[in-house]
């Protein structure tokens, strides 16, 4: 890439920058929007771990005497311990906000 474009596509990324910015103060002024900004955060971050975690479950190399199968059970196993994790401190957030206060 020359200059000349890597400079554009920095100003362009710079304008856009601003212009997100803009729009989120203008949205976060607005109180009934806050749980729509918090869903679309939330499912953005949702996306982005699946995208990058699960290719990297199924290139994991099985190890001796392991089945297919098994190794699925135990990746299903965490990624749903780890549901449960978020969705425990999800429902108990105000006792353990009071435990830590």
């Amino acid at each position: 890439m020359r200059i000349k474009e890597a400079m554009f596509f920095n100003i362009i990324s710079s304008i856009l920058c601003l212009f997100g910015m803009l729009v989120g103060i203008g949205i976060g002024n607005v109180e009934s929007a806050s749980y729509w900004i918090f869903a679309i955060t939330a499912g953005t971050f949702i996306y982005i771990a699946l995208v990058d975690m699960l290719p990297e479950l199924n290139s994991v190399e099985l190890r001796p005497g392991q089945t297919r199968i098994g190794q699925l059970i135990i990746q299903t196993t965490g990624l749903i311990t780890g549901v449960g994790i978020m969705l425990v401190i999800a429902l108990f957030e105000d006792s353990i906000r009071v435990i830590v206060d």
